[in-house]
């Protein structure tokens, strides 16, 4: 049986905790990155699992990431982990708010463009009531006022719908980084 959101996450000092175990702090960033530590993306499944945590719980509630590791690293450090991953999600939301950007000037020139195909269609349409016949008068000038109001379609889909998942994807990852973020090391366990 599966747990709701609020009793899959521990609440720790008042914040929702997501709480990952890993070997190794290697396993939280991209080992094909070449850059230095503190600037490499982080690995895929690690951020696709803390954005879905993210997303199950309440966005009401404070959020605590801890993030426990059972092999220390010497060259690593808690503060690069936490680092890489503030600069991880502040790139994150830069590019989604490229995006979203991008999105609404592609909305406002579909827009214009719709409202001028709308508006030729329109006086068209005028045009078509001196045609001798009838049916194909009304007929012509129907498919002209359809085509006109249907080039309006994919900027009103735009402005009126396609933004919100890019703004709730930004909210959330703005979420994500201001989450407090904590770093430990289990100690070692001497072997019986």
């Amino acid at each position: 049986m599966y747990k709701s959101a609020s009793q899959r996450y521990q609440i720790v000092n008042g914040k929702e905790t997501i709480q990952i175990r890993v070997n190794s702090p290697l396993q939280l960033f991209d080992s094909r990155d070449p850059a230095p530590f503190r600037d490499r993306d982080l690995d895929d499944d690690f951020t696709d699992y803390l954005i879905s945590c993210a997303d199950e719980v309440p966005n009401r509630a404070p959020l605590l990431i801890e993030i426990i590791i059972s092999k220390s690293q010497p060259d690593i450090k808690s503060e690069a982990i936490i680092e890489a991953i503030e600069n991880y999600f502040q790139y994150q939301i830069e590019l989604k708010k490229s995006q979203f950007s991008k999105m609404l000037r592609m909305a406002r020139l579909f827009l214009t463009v719709g409202m001028l195909v709308l508006a030729i269609c329109l006086g068209l349409s005028q045009f078509t009531k001196h045609i001798p016949n009838e049916i194909f008068s009304t007929t012509f000038r129907e498919g002209i006022v359809i085509f006109g109001w249907v080039s309006m379609w994919k900027p009103l889909e735009l402005l009126l719908f396609d933004w919100y998942p890019i703004y709730d994807r930004i909210q959330l990852l703005k979420r994500i980084l201001s989450a407090e973020t904590q770093v430990h090391v289990e100690a070692p366990q001497n072997p019986l």
